[in-house]
């Protein structure tokens, strides 16, 4: 991750997981671009297949997040307001690695801003994809209702069509 030479074991073996952290987001988003071409192309097999690969690397992800969280705890003896412990706490207890670790800062925040905005890409696009097939099935529905009558128990006619408001928010 560094070309600059970290002075404790401990901070090696945090930085390793900064670096599992950044190729692991890579992958994420990687797939994620991957599943937005499938939801694109309608493929509902390469969606499937997909999103099991995007929860085994999730998976990952998290087991790289819950590391990290416990290097940085051990090196860190515990934050002054009671709290988790963040990389700031690091650099009192390490002055000489502040680049260092200010650097996997950068990088982690930059993974998460990158990571949010493709979830929220492919989100946005399954949103879509929804509310057009929710439209079009409404459109089948309005055409089928026009040759067929429904009756309400009252006998008056109806026109609400049977299945429109299936998996939709109310």
């Amino acid at each position: 991750m560094n070309t600059q030479t970290i002075s404790t074991d401990q901070l090696r073996d945090m930085d390793n997981i900064v670096l599992d952290l950044r190729e692991t987001s890579e992958q994420l988003i990687y797939v994620m671009e991957e599943q937005i071409q499938a939801i694109i192309s309608s493929s509902p097999e390469k969606i499937e297949e997909l999103t099991e690969k995007q929860t085994a690397i999730q998976s990952e992800y998290k087991k790289y997040e819950r590391a990290f969280i416990v290097e940085l705890e051990r090196n860190v003896e515990g934050s002054d307001d009671g709290g988790l412990p963040k990389l700031g706490d690091l650099v009192m207890r390490f002055p000489g690695e502040e680049q260092v670790i200010n650097q996997w800062k950068a990088t982690l925040s930059q993974n998460a801003k990158n990571l949010q905005r493709k979830n929220k890409q492919l989100v946005d696009l399954l949103e879509f994809a929804l509310n057009r097939n929710t439209r079009l099935m409404h459109s089948f529905y309005t055409l089928f209702n026009n040759k067929n009558s429904h009756y309400s128990p009252t006998g008056q006619k109806s026109h609400v069509a049977s299945g429109v408001a299936v998996n939709q928010e109310a």
